[in-house]
């Protein structure tokens, strides 16, 4: 069946981590945390973040400010408005520099866009909308499902599900590109072509099958135009 729809990953597959940024936010988080009594160490706080941000990816945290509350009860400090707004400073002042999209990815979802109907399909912690608006990526799409917002994360079929209604498309009408192998799987469950981009850091991770075979792969985002 002709191809009709794309869905697309976010991170590690047309966008990733600015680390340099990652690390000094992270530390400047903590510096905040430790004027208010916080008394572990770096090391500590970045393991209670990740673990937070890891366990509102499916929209436990409704928005930011319940993203902080979720983190100061881990780290057991008060709820105070003035530390609120100081972790909120910060964030906004770091937007702008946390993620990148790697090199051609506007211009290559431009050409997609005239040819197929794009979704974005992404795992994540509450707050990737104002990223994504900052990377000028909302037009570039015709509907986003962030995990965070419907409840769901990959690779349970049923986001996939939630992307293929909003598309209004069958699962053989469309394809799914991603750096992780566990994202092709779930996709694979339900009938959509894979696409495997092996840029990301973390490809095998979270894959039941390490050797799963996608129906196409290659090395960098920028070569998908020679799949689709």
């Amino acid at each position: 069946m002709r191809l009709r729809g794309v869905l697309i990953d976010f991170g590690y597959t047309i966008a990733y981590i600015d680390k340099a940024d990652v690390e000094e936010y992270d530390e400047s988080l903590f510096r905040t945390l430790r004027r208010y009594g916080y008394h572990g160490t770096l090391k500590d706080f970045n393991n209670i973040l990740d673990r937070t941000y890891r366990n509102n990816m499916k929209g436990e945290a409704k928005n930011v400010h319940e993203l902080w509350k979720s983190l100061l009860e881990n780290t057991n400090l008060a709820l105070e408005p003035s530390l609120i707004q100081e972790l909120t400073v910060l964030r906004e002042r770091h937007l702008p520099r946390r993620l990148k999209l790697y090199d051609n990815v506007l211009s290559i979802l431009s050409i997609l866009k005239e040819k197929y109907r794009l979704c974005l399909v992404s795992n994540c912690f509450v707050g990737l909308s104002d990223y994504i608006k900052l990377l000028d990526l909302t037009e570039m799409f015709h509907c986003i499902v962030l995990s965070y917002e419907v409840g769901l994360m990959k690779p349970d079929t049923r986001i996939y599900l939630v992307a293929l209604k909003r598309l209004r498309l069958k699962p053989e009408e469309c394809i799914f590109v991603s750096d992780e192998i566990s994202d092709l799987e779930g996709a694979r469950k339900i009938g959509l072509r894979t696409l495997l981009v092996r840029q990301g850091e973390h490809t095998t991770r979270n894959a039941k099958d390490p050797n799963f075979k996608p129906d196409y792969q290659c090395d960098d985002i920028r070569e998908i135009l020679d799949f689709l």
